[in-house]
């Protein structure tokens, strides 16, 4: 194979694998060099063998469920087995979005199971850091954590952890909605109010578990909506009329103002904690962990949300909506 053939064939896979993102807006470089190209090559393998987007999120599950008990023993070989086990989940989960764009199988059903898969991946490794953290001693003192190693990892888990990632996956969100108007494309953004109507439209029992994922995912939604109050006041001002009767250059200041924020939006989700995570696993220090959530990551999310609130009340005052 002559070198043309060869760089020819390498621009095809690389346009067709930037096909499959959602956009260059909200792509970490961490993704763009190493999960992305990987979760293609098994979202074009999972294609040719005609799996579904969701069974590929329920795979993720298992791997990223059984990173947790390899996270345990605290020795460098099990841990690093576990952020392997972690890291295959996570290109798993960016398999299944990709193969969803490609095949245009899109679900709102993958939507909640995605979330659902990284929700138990954390479960797992939550409590698993904790019960080893129970009989380690806390540091500078020979007192050992136990119960309040506990009280840490489920404050760290329930009050941080869950409120900044899916607070941050909510602010992404958003950013690919007004993306979407601009451009006319497909929008996963749903809001609370649509997905309560369509779990009271249900009136068969054979149709139980649409109604539980539903009653949950409004759940969350309804999470991510009381948490942004002039965001939402900017989205019912928007969703009043058509696109194409959108003020002029709302849509293109919308992006350039909630562009620099997508950095922080990212970090505040999976990669950066993975690294951080395994880190603080491969020294010893599981502890260290749970307070850069609440410290470092808290300062972050406060930043993050206050910039975002007061950029929707400038131009809600700017284009007068």
């Amino acid at each position: 194979m002559d070198k043309i053939s060869v760089r020819t064939r390498w621009q095809r896979f690389i346009a067709e694998m930037r096909a499959t993102y959602k956009s260059m807006d909200t792509e970490e470089k961490w993704d763009i060099w190493i999960v992305r190209p990987i979760g293609f090559v098994e979202a074009c393998i999972c294609r040719r063998l005609h799996i579904h987007p969701n069974v590929i999120t329920i795979v993720s599950i298992f791997f990223g469920v059984a990173s947790g008990y390899f996270f345990f023993p605290g020795n460098v070989r099990m841990v690093l087995i576990g952020a392997l086990l972690l890291f295959f989940a996570n290109t798993l989960d960016s398999a299944d979005g990709q193969l969803a764009r490609m095949t245009k199988q899109y679900t709102m059903l993958g939507r909640v199971l995605d979330g659902f898969a990284g929700d138990l991946w954390f479960l797992s490794i939550y409590v698993f850091i904790m019960v080893r953290m129970f009989t380690m001693p806390i540091p500078f003192t020979s007192v050992e954590w136990g119960w309040w190693g506990v009280a840490l990892g489920l404050v760290s888990g329930f009050l941080f952890h869950s409120t900044q990632s899916t607070i941050a996956d909510y602010y992404r969100n958003i950013h690919l909605y007004f993306l979407s108007l601009a451009r006319h494309n497909y929008s996963e953004l749903v809001c609370s109010s649509e997905l309560v109507a369509k779990r009271k439209a249900i009136t068969s029992w054979r149709r139980w578990f649409e109604w539980i994922w539903l009653f949950f995912y409004a759940s969350y939604t309804r999470k991510q909506e009381n948490r942004t109050p002039q965001l939402q006041r900017l989205l019912r001002a928007v969703r009043l009329r058509p696109v194409d009767e959108l003020p002029e250059g709302f849509l293109q200041e919308f992006r350039a103002r909630s562009l620099p924020l997508m950095p922080i939006t990212n970090f505040l989700t999976f990669n950066s904690r993975f690294f951080v995570l395994v880190i603080s696993l491969l020294i010893g220090m599981p502890w260290l962990y749970f307070l850069t959530e609440i410290v470092l990551y808290s300062i972050l999310f406060v930043y993050m949300q206050y910039r975002h609130e007061t950029m929707c009340v400038a131009l809600m005052r700017k284009y007068q909506l």
